[in-house]
């Protein structure tokens, strides 16, 4: 059964002090409601995950984010703990030498931008958090919310991450906020980009956005079988955070979708294009990221 899972996302808190244009997490009522509770990860490691994704909401507001980062340092489990940076200098030194990843989200390459995206004053915090991870000795990395907006900025936002000296990861929007979907040039002006020494993207997401996401005909979410979610409380949510208790792949909701903590590793299974070149990039970016340290 557990053969094939290889990620676990584990959202800490589904609480968030921004207001992203592209994401309604901050304003769902239900999910603030949600108990956080501690979890032991012990069957984390049992079950085979080769990567505990640390995700939200935003897991800095969790006050037991350095003790759940540890358990899973002594189980042995790779982690990558995404944030917004609002909290990142206050908790840094609690926070140091614990999580394998520290990815900031960085939506434009300016202040007016990336605030206006989030809907609060963060872009300092950003760039703040960035420079006290880089003097804590951590490796962290700018992930870059592609949207059909903030794309128009995809050269600035490689200059300024060689200017940092940190990875950029290029993230496609998977929302539905009208924020999302490309046109074939702009697909093209991305993989031209992907090119770059810092710069790391996912072939087949971007042949996925062209080809217009997953159909519910011919599903290609293999999220069951590759995943397994964990909310606030400890609690297991199956396929997806977005489809608890449905049909894989083949819901509404599944329409289309995009949503890239799933499909990424569902391209891990079945022999096709998007599988050939999820392998390809996994091989590229882990290159370059080893050549960041």
């Amino acid at each position: 059964m557990f053969m094939t899972l290889k990620v676990c996302h584990y959202f800490v808190t589904l609480r968030c002090n921004d207001a992203c244009e592209f994401c309604a997490c901050w304003s769902n009522e239900a999910y603030r409601a949600i108990e956080e509770k501690p979890y032991d990860l012990a069957p984390l490691k049992k079950a085979g995950i080769r990567l505990l994704n640390i995700t939200g909401g935003e897991p800095l507001l969790r006050a037991d984010l350095p003790e759940i980062l540890a358990r899973a340092k002594a189980f042995g489990l790779p982690t990558v703990l995404t944030t917004n940076g609002l909290l990142y200098e206050e908790r840094a030194r609690e926070l140091a030498g614990l999580a394998g990843r520290l990815h900031f989200s960085l939506d434009y390459p300016s202040a007016e931008g990336h605030d206006r995206s989030r809907g609060v004053e963060c872009f300092g915090a950003v760039l703040a958090g960035l420079k006290r991870a880089r003097e804590l000795g951590e490796r962290p990395l700018i992930q870059f919310t592609l949207t059909r907006d903030s794309v128009r900025f995809l050269p600035e936002m490689v200059e300024l991450a060689e200017k940092l000296e940190v990875p950029l990861y290029l993230n496609p929007v998977y929302d539905f906020f009208g924020t999302q979907g490309f046109e074939p040039r702009t697909l093209d002006q991305i993989k031209y980009f992907a090119r770059r020494r810092r710069v790391l993207a996912n072939l087949a997401a971007l042949e996925f956005v062209r080809a217009g996401g997953n159909s519910t005909l011919l599903p290609r979410c293999r999220a069951r079988e590759t995943t397994l979610t964990l909310l606030p409380d400890g609690r297991r949510v199956s396929p997806c955070l977005f489809n608890p208790g449905g049909r894989e792949g083949r819901e509404s909701v599944c329409s289309s979708c995009m949503r890239w903590p799933y499909m990424l590793p569902s391209f891990s299974l079945g022999l096709d294009r998007y599988f050939w070149l999820n392998l390809y990039s996994e091989l590229v970016n882990k290159r370059k990221l080893a050549g960041s340290r």
